[in-house]
């Protein structure tokens, strides 16, 4: 973030605070369901901030995500992803990604990877984010005094790293849920706290 080569101008943001823009970020998963097939859904109620560092390997994120916002169009399956058979959201209601550290990747000016722990289910554990700094636009509705930038990332968990169950053997074979989840991070923020907007809007 905020790299800078001879000859080139700066990418990313600018140093100071940036917050998560959570209208239009998502958390996206995919996951092996009933053994053969895919299914993907998001987790898209969050806030956090990002504080950009004049050196931007000392940079750092810190986001919490509602458990309860998991969406895989689907009601009853949602529900039972909330149940304590998967999330436990009564017990544990958040998700949080902590940031450890960043490191360019690669040659690209735009990509890089960035450590953490993420804290899930009463279990918190190390991970990698593989990332990149995909652009940056004013606010749509307010060119004038808002400004924002666009990131992607990604990762792979094991749920049964988190403590977090399968629903069971299924009839024919497998598991109902595989363990392993890829997780695909669409990320805005902005210069602007979001929160008065929300509100605003109902969107708490």
């Amino acid at each position: 973030m905020n790299q800078q080569s001879e000859g080139h101008n700066p990418v990313g943001p600018r140093p100071g605070t940036w917050h998560l823009d959570p209208l239009h970020s998502s958390l996206i998963f995919v996951a092996r369901y009933l053994r053969f097939g895919r299914v993907q859904g998001t987790i898209n109620k969050a806030r956090g901030s990002v504080l950009v560092a004049e050196d931007p390997r000392d940079s750092t994120v810190d986001v919490a995500i509602d458990a309860a916002s998991v969406n895989t169009g689907v009601r009853a399956r949602d529900d039972h992803l909330r149940s304590p058979d998967f999330l436990d959201v009564e017990r544990y209601p958040e998700l949080r990604f902590t940031s450890t550290g960043l490191r360019e990747r690669g040659r690209s000016r735009n990509a890089f990877t960035m450590s953490g722990d993420l804290a899930l289910h009463d279990t918190t554990l190390p991970i990698t984010l593989d990332c990149q700094w995909v652009g940056e636009a004013p606010h749509y509705g307010d060119h004038e005094n808002g400004y924002g930038h666009f990131f992607t990332g990604g990762t792979r968990i094991r749920l049964s790293d988190f403590g977090i169950g399968d629903g069971g053997e299924l009839p024919w074979g497998g598991r109902l849920v595989g363990d392993e989840v890829d997780i695909v991070l669409e990320v805005r923020v902005q210069n602007h706290d979001p929160e008065p907007f929300l509100h605003q809007i109902g969107h708490v």
